[in-house]
């Protein structure tokens, strides 16, 4: 715990995790909401599920948003004595954000486990760990001289919360996306990455007080999608996007860690945006 303390004092200066995008907020007293479905598959392995979130700006640069919930279908293996399940309510994520300059928004997000963390079976994974975590920082983001184009970004820390013996390790992410509005058809294409390291090792503890580490510390991940938005009225808007996932994991792949990053994967999005 000290050493995520320590840490998290040293980049905080810097720190930020995507929230609802990477781009500024939007003048006062607008909001939106969006809804989506989502599909990733690996080998034997898929996932799908369902994806709400909504944002408002309550003041003058101030932004708030409830993210992340939603329903999971399925999270399960394909596999000899696998089970069907994994489905269930997932976490939700409340944030703020807040432009504390000309392209400078700072914020802090809350993820409130209210998803289901029953286990179905082996070759399942249920929608939520049952973990509080926070994720605070800042983003920065530029209109270009292009007309249309505009490139946002972001550094930042994931701190989880000690829960069930367990705590994860402190994990830096930093991203950048860039789109590009093709104001006469309403199409904005957009191409974005997000990179994670884990800091520090992800930690259990056994009933006499041991602290025993998995040596998952120094494991990276890293995503890559692209994709577009096509307004289909002035203010809806449909969006879908492809995504590919890698994970180097430094422990021991069968050391049962439940705080193992997401593996490799591609994955697929499509949902609707409203604003209001």
């Amino acid at each position: 715990m000290f050493k995520k303390i320590a840490l998290a004092l040293t980049l905080i200066a810097t720190a930020s995790f995507a929230t609802w995008d990477y781009y500024s907020i939007p003048r006062e007293g607008i909001g939106s909401v969006k809804a989506g479905f989502y599909y990733d598959k690996h080998n034997q392995w898929s996932q799908m599920g369902l994806e709400l979130g909504a944002r408002i700006d309550i003041a003058k640069k101030f932004e708030i948003a409830l993210m992340g919930w939603g329903y999971q279908f399925w999270n399960e293996e394909d596999c000899r004595n696998c089970y069907n399940g994994g489905s269930g309510l997932r976490d939700l994520t409340i944030g703020g954000r807040y432009e504390a300059a000309p392209m400078i928004t700072a914020f802090l997000d809350l993820n409130i486990p209210t998803g289901r963390n029953e286990y179905d079976g082996q070759g399942t994974k249920p929608p939520s760990n049952d973990e509080f975590s926070i994720y605070l920082g800042a983003q920065f983001s530029v209109d270009t001289k292009v007309k249309g184009f505009k490139i946002g970004g972001e550094a930042g820390l994931d701190w989880g919360f000690a829960h069930n013996d367990h705590e994860r390790g402190l994990d830096f992410v930093v991203g950048m996306e860039g789109a590009f509005t093709i104001p006469d058809i309403g199409l904005t294409p957009y191409l974005g990455f997000e990179f994670t390291l884990r800091l520090t090792e992800s930690e259990w503890e056994e009933n006499n007080g041991r602290d025993h580490g998995y040596d998952d510390d120094g494991s990276t991940q890293f995503n890559l999608w692209f994709g577009g938005s096509y307004a289909v009225l002035k203010n809806l808007a449909v969006d879908a996007r492809f995504k590919y996932r890698h994970l180097r994991y430094k422990g021991d792949r069968g050391d049962g860690n439940p705080h193992k990053m997401d593996g490799d994967a591609f994955g697929f999005y499509l949902g609707v945006n409203l604003d209001f």
